[in-house]
């Protein structure tokens, strides 16, 4: 049975939905009550913004949120309530960080503190992080980012979750223990898919436009034609294994409405047997909305075949080990271009560098044309500190 609990009472509801998807993870709660602005006997709710409402489905709390919306009509009839779950917090509240040495696990814990959210089970990947930095990133994004950088290493996708009034971190994908059988539970289902956002060729470059490989799905190009992508190649990355992620095939989506069972929530696998649209086998559920109205429960799920992790935060590059620019500073350079770098490490051509100073680069001048006269070489963005010079 489902329960709404507003200030220690019981609400008298006429529709509830509780939904959520498997990225940026904040559930939320929309409900009905009933309103009489003309019966002086009617006693209305006077639900205000910021409330705590809880939602209980016999007495496992399912949800814990503030009201953030609300819609009232003149007419007699009903009044439309929103909350969402605290982790609204986590999304909409950004941050610059510089983390060094320390676990996903360490940086959710940090981020959680400061943003005075209670903290439940985090999942423990024991992957200590060398350096990371953010810049105006939302705290949810960032911590989602610490997670994704231990994926590679722990083989697990993780996803944020709020656990009442706790924030924790899951292993996502899990089962949710629901199978869904045609002609049982499953009152529709629907599925499609597409070579739309199919990418089946990755050239790799390096910062100088240099290309260095390829990543490619022979297989899909003969059958589909060439989609073709490309990265640039960051200096400690492993760019084939980047290249790898983006490459993608037919995309297949599902959906199915079916009888409500709380367990199947985004996030999670479900088992489905539906003959009419062939979908037989393990899913991933990326979104769900479960209706309660007039004693009935229903859900509607979208699903995925792929268990995906969010991407999370961008990281902002690490520029801590650019050199300053001094005239006896050692460089390297190549004659038929304009700049001159503090490592062959910045210079795709590094076995045709020439080694040099700053300070015998900048006696060479340009010889011809309008700017004759001026320095021929310039010192590299990336590699050295600005300077005046």
């Amino acid at each position: 049975m489902i329960k709404i609990k507003w200030k220690g009472k019981m609400l008298d509801f006429e529709s509830v939905e509780w939904s959520g998807t498997d990225n940026q993870c904040s559930r939320q709660l929309t409900f009905t009550v009933p309103v009489n602005p003309y019966d002086k006997m009617f006693k209305s709710y006077g639900i205000a913004l910021g409330d705590l409402v809880k939602l209980y489905s016999d007495k496992k709390l399912l949800f814990l949120g503030t009201i953030t919306a609300r819609e009232k009509t003149a007419a007699v009839g009903t009044a439309s309530y929103t909350a969402v779950d605290f982790m609204q917090h986590l999304l909409r509240s950004t941050g610059t960080y510089v983390f060094r040495n320390t676990t996903p696990e360490a940086i959710a814990k940090r981020l959680c503190t400061e943003m005075k959210i209670k903290i439940g089970s985090l999942a423990k990947t024991k992957i200590y992080i060398k350096r990371l930095i953010y810049e105006e990133q939302a705290i949810y994004d960032i911590i989602v980012g610490a997670y994704r950088k231990a994926k590679p290493q722990t083989k697990k996708k993780y996803m944020p979750v709020m656990e009442g009034s706790k924030f924790s971190v899951i292993e996502k994908g899990l089962s949710s223990g629901v199978k869904l059988t045609q002609g049982v539970n499953i009152t529709d289902a629907s599925y499609n898919d597409t070579t739309d956002n199919i990418v089946n060729k990755v050239d790799i470059y390096s910062d100088s436009r240099v290309k260095l490989g390829q990543i490619e799905n022979r297989k899909s190009q003969e059958k589909y034609g060439i989609y073709q992508s490309q990265i640039t190649k960051e200096k400690g990355t492993d760019a084939k294994k980047e290249a790898l992620t983006l490459l993608t095939g037919v995309t297949k989506e599902a959906s199915i409405e079916a009888l409500g069972d709380v367990r199947a929530i985004s996030g999670r696998s479900i088992v489905i047997n539906d003959k009419a649209t062939g979908l037989k086998g393990t899913f991933y559920i990326s979104s769900d909305t479960h209706s309660f109205s007039n004693g009935t429960h229903t859900m509607s799920l979208d699903l995925t075949w792929v268990n995906e992790m969010e991407s999370g935060a961008e990281e902002t590059k690490d520029d801590t080990n650019k050199k300053q620019i001094t005239n006896d500073a050692v460089c390297y350079y190549l004659e038929n271009s304009k700049v001159y770098h503090s490592t062959t490490e910045c210079n795709s051509c590094k076995n045709k560098a020439k080694k040099s100073t700053v300070a015998e680069l900048k006696k060479i001048l340009i010889t011809k044309g309008t700017n004759k006269g001026a320095r021929k070489y310039r010192p590299c963005a990336k590699c050295w500190e600005e300077s005046s010079e």
